[in-house]
């Protein structure tokens, strides 16, 4: 799995498990609160688990896609948006009640994803992608990260303005 490209731009490896497990603890309420209107870039996917039944509440980096709203993972829980999946999203402290689906991408897609997200104000450091100073990876640069970046998205039906300020 690539972790670096040809002309520097690289993966960082992710915390350890349970510095994510202990962040995780403390974004799920602080999203959904009033101090989570000063948090941008982030937000709370909230939905039933297709097996269980339970509540499972992630989470994710906010990515923009075109105008489409994005969260990219490979972790297991994506599995429930295998079909259009109703989903509470909490941005920003407010929560939108809509759907999610899971989006299977190719390298060359999931890197132009994440260069258009990254072009719509997407954080390369929150998604762990590192560049040398003053360089701006391309999409091909990305589309060569994509085994490590993953290759799924939930794309979420949600308009823009939904979101904005």
């Amino acid at each position: 799995m690539a972790t670096e490209s040809a002309t520097g731009v690289r993966l960082v490896p992710p915390p350890p498990r349970w510095v994510l497990r202990t962040m995780n603890h403390v974004m799920r309420p602080l999203l959904a609160s009033p101090l989570g209107r000063r948090m941008d870039g982030v937000m709370l996917l909230e939905f039933q688990g297709r097996r269980s039944g339970r509540t499972i509440r992630v989470p994710v980096n906010l990515n923009r896609v075109d105008g489409v709203f994005m969260a990219f993972t490979e972790a297991p829980w994506r599995h429930n948006f295998v079909t259009r999946t109703p989903v509470t999203l909490t941005y920003r402290g407010r929560a939108h009640h809509t759907h999610g689906t899971l989006v299977r991408l190719t390298p060359d897609e999931m890197g132009a994803a994440v260069r258009k997200s990254l072009d719509s104000g997407g954080s390369a450091q929150r998604m762990g992608i590192r560049s040398p100073k003053g360089h701006e990876p391309t999409a091909e640069e990305l589309a060569a990260l994509a085994p490590a970046l993953g290759r799924c998205a939930i794309r979420l039906e949600l308009e823009p303005a939904a979101l904005e300020e």
